[in-house]
């Protein structure tokens, strides 16, 4: 098929759920970029009422026409339903314990519907499935091929379970949905009218599952350049850092903050720490950008990474989530335009090559408002002591205070 034939159909299947989704168009976009790699997974949450499951089936009629499963938290949702069931007249008549295979399993299209509903034990079937590509049931394994998922959730339905973190953290991105303003209230009544109230039933299929897997194939082979790498893993690990490694600490901000250097930086904004998840996300939608928008400049990425945040960040003070997530990159942002006021990545680099004192000591100045900076000069610092090029009472660490922090004690 050729080359462009699959963006073109990628971009209808976009405008067509756009022409029947009022509002969120940025949402909508990112969601399509984000379905462009394989076995992905998009969460969207609002409160009652305002189009989750809609959405949610929009996209994947797109792709999958009907040929698709939703597992509803509304509903008493069984293990056969999700997993399998074993076949009962292989094990009367032979004794033999075969497994019937649930619909959801197998079917290259899955929704969730009402996630906050889905009981302990079916949210840990589904966790297993995203983590590991498998399911297990009375003690057999299935692999699962390749698939998009899409769920929905109201996190403040007062029937909620509370699923762990670990479970989010499978999701690639978070869409949120608000409530639609007065002129699109009336674009709405306009689409129902026009499609007598069958929103979802008129939606067509744009795509195949195979015409996808093509485009996630390109998608893959697209290679980033350093830069855009170095910007992804930088803004990751501006939420990871922490000089006195609240990953590992029992204590966490605002408790372990007290006293820091670092009380006005990021890092004491956000009480646990980003996965690693978090980078691959990014990066792949990053790379679906460039492949189907033709471009993806440094902005980009800074405005993409609000979609990946906001179910992984665990924050100190929470008002509004997607404010607080916007206002942290906004923090990061001015963060990185310092960095390159100070050329600070120019002087590690000049560091790594040969020692030099005179651009240590910028070097050093610099780290003291920078904690991921920082932790890369303590790195190269207990080198340059063990080669006799440093004192240890030259150091940073030794400067700022930090006399039981070295780089084996620094999490990276």
């Amino acid at each position: 098929m050729p080359y462009m034939n699959i963006k073109d159909k990628i971009r209808r299947w976009e405008r067509e759920v756009k022409s029947r989704f009022i509002g969120h168009e940025q949402s909508i976009h990112i969601m399509i970029l984000n379905h462009l790699h394989s076995r992905s997974t998009t969460l969207i949450r609002a409160p009652h009422g305002l189009g989750k499951s809609t959405l949610m089936l929009l996209v994947l009629k797109g792709i999958c026409g009907d040929d698709f499963v939703v597992v509803s938290g509304a509903s008493e949702v069984k293990r056969g339903e999700v997993v399998g069931r074993l076949h009962i007249p292989s094990l009367e008549k032979e004794g033999v314990e075969r497994v019937l295979w649930a619909a959801f399993v197998k079917s290259r299209g899955k929704a969730l519907d009402e996630v906050n509903r889905l009981n302990p034990y079916t949210t840990a079937n589904i966790h297993h499935l995203m983590q590991f590509g498998e399911v297990w049931a009375y003690g057999k394994k299935a692999k699962v091929s390749d698939y998009l998922l899409v769920a929905n959730e109201n996190p403040i339905d007062a029937t909620s379970f509370i699923h762990p973190q670990p479970f989010y953290d499978r999701f690639d991105i978070c869409i949120f949905l608000r409530s639609l303003t007065l002129s699109e209230k009336f674009q709405l009544q306009e689409l129902l009218d026009k499609y007598e109230g069958n929103i979802v039933d008129s939606m067509p299929q744009i795509l195949t599952f195979e015409d996808l897997e093509e485009a996630r194939r390109q998608v893959s082979e697209i290679e980033l350049d350093s830069d855009k790498m170095g910007i992804i893993n930088l803004i990751v690990r501006d939420l990871q850092a922490c000089i006195r490694d609240k990953e590992n600490s029992e204590v966490k901000p605002p408790a372990l903050c007290e006293g820091c250097h670092f009380t006005r930086d990021i890092c004491s904004k956000i009480k646990e720490p980003l996965s690693e998840r978090a980078t691959v996300a990014l990066t792949n939608l990053v790379k679906a950008t460039e492949w189907l928008d033709g471009e993806c400049k440094i902005d980009d990425i800074l405005q993409m990474a609000f979609w990946i945040l906001p179910h992984r960040l665990s924050l100190v003070k929470t008002k509004n989530i997607p404010t607080d997530i916007r206002e942290i990159l906004e923090m990061e942002r001015v963060k990185m335009a310092d960095r390159d006021a100070r050329r600070q990545w120019a002087i590690l680099n000049e560091l790594t090559k040969k020692f030099n004192y005179s651009i240590y000591k910028l070097a050093r100045e610099a780290a003291v408002e920078d904690v991921v900076f920082a932790e890369e000069l303590i790195k190269m610092e207990d080198k340059w002591i063990r080669e006799g090029l440093l004192r240890r009472d030259e150091t940073l660490s030794s400067q700022m205070g930090w006399k039981n922090l070295r780089y084996k004690d620094v999490i990276f």
